[in-house]
């Protein structure tokens, strides 16, 4: 939610005809680019807010799937973040919009991308604290693993962003024994201040936990780093903050696409190698304009994909996308792999996309698509 602005007064119509063409520059996000590899969807957005339940009827985001090779239970299941008013809790009315964690799920014989995906009836599954707890105000940024945690237990991790009224985001956990229509949040939490979640893997045995962190320093009030994406790998989400850390994809030289900002990278695997799609950004930390790849063989060490083509961007200005796009959550159906990816925009002429969050956005979820095929040759795999 960082941006620069740069004001100028000089005299002088020549001077002043030049500084307006450099003006419009500087404030454009991103610059123009070739036809992105992923295409949409023509029935986009996927899920609006239009008509929704009221926990997700302001905004609908953050999609993480679990196919049915991941389910015990064989089913197909999306967790989403999803934002809305409770005025059913009482009190100050300035406290009863939150976002919360959802369920939404399809059986396999008629799965499509497309949907439609069914409610949970309990839904939402995972809802704020108490008013002063470390997630009072917001559960963002689902990120769903089923793994084997201390005791020999099979369950659902459920790492997220927990928001509170007066300290800000955190890394939090919840466990659920029930394939995930119910969680328990940890005792323990928060599990660190100031970050929050990419991906989660399990993997021999492990949680590799991808995380954002920009080093913000609270005495000081602001970030000391751009926004990067780490690794912890653990046996056990409770003793993450006791768990060696490593920097696994750093931003890019200055003034490339990614030199401000990387993270939300989701991660999945096809053809024996591991693929983190992450968002990014030159100008803003935390309004990116562009998804772009990386991979890895052992999920540790990271390399972004050469290929001047984006892999995806931001709608056109006017789309129901045209604003900043999150979390690239992809995954593989009969040879195409699918994207949900979150989108902010107003979807009406005369909107301000420069400027991040500008009254009248708001976050739906879009999907779109491309070839595995395609997919591999554009990240120069044989």
């Amino acid at each position: 939610m960082i941006s620069n602005r740069w004001k100028d007064r000089v005299n002088g119509s020549a001077f002043r005809g030049g500084l307006a063409i450099l003006w419009v520059l500087l404030l454009i996000d991103s610059p123009v680019l070739s036809q992105a590899l992923m295409t949409r969807t023509d029935q986009n957005p996927i899920l609006s807010v239009n008509d929704a339940p009221a926990w997700r009827s302001v905004h609908v985001a953050n999609a993480a799937i679990l196919t049915p090779t991941e389910s015990p239970d064989g089913r197909w299941r999306m967790f989403i973040r999803g934002s809305g008013y409770f005025p059913e809790e009482g009190g100050d009315p300035a406290d009863h919009y939150h976002d919360s964690i959802g369920l939404l799920y399809q059986d396999p014989a008629t799965f499509s991308p497309r949907g439609p995906w069914k409610e949970f009836p309990g839904n939402p599954i995972l809802v704020h604290g108490e008013r002063t707890a470390y997630d009072g105000k917001h559960l963002l940024d689902c990120t769903p693993v089923w793994g084997t945690v201390p005791g020999g237990r099979n369950l659902l991790v459920m790492f997220y962003k927990g928001v509170s009224y007066d300290h800000g985001a955190c890394l939090a956990v919840a466990y659920s024994a029930d394939l995930g229509r119910s969680f328990e949040k940890l005792s323990g939490n928060p599990l660190q201040r100031f970050i929050g979640p990419c991906d989660a893997i399990f993997h021999k045995g492990l949680f590799y936990v991808f995380y954002g962190d920009l080093k913000y320093d609270p005495a000081k009030g602001k970030r000391t780093d751009k926004l990067k994406t780490y690794l912890a790998i653990t046996s056990d989400p409770a003793r993450f903050a006791e768990t060696p850390r490593q920097l696994v994809l750093d931003t890019g030289p200055e003034g490339s696409f990614d030199s401000l900002s990387v993270h939300g990278g989701r991660v999945f695997r096809i053809a024996g190698r591991w693929y983190m799609v992450y968002q990014c950004s030159r100008r803003h930390i935390d309004y990116p304009d562009r998804f772009h790849v990386a991979w890895s063989d052992d999920l540790v060490t990271w390399t972004k994909v050469t290929n001047e083509q984006p892999f995806f961007q931001r709608g056109p200005s006017g789309a129901w996308d045209e604003g900043g796009i999150w979390f690239g959550e992809v995954f593989e159906h009969d040879g195409i792999l699918y994207m949900y990816y979150e989108g902010w925009g107003s979807g009406m002429p005369g909107y301000d996309r420069r400027r991040p969050y500008q009254p009248g956005g708001r976050s739906q979820t879009g999907l779109a698509s491309v070839s595995v095929d395609k997919f591999l040759r554009w990240c120069g795999q044989p």
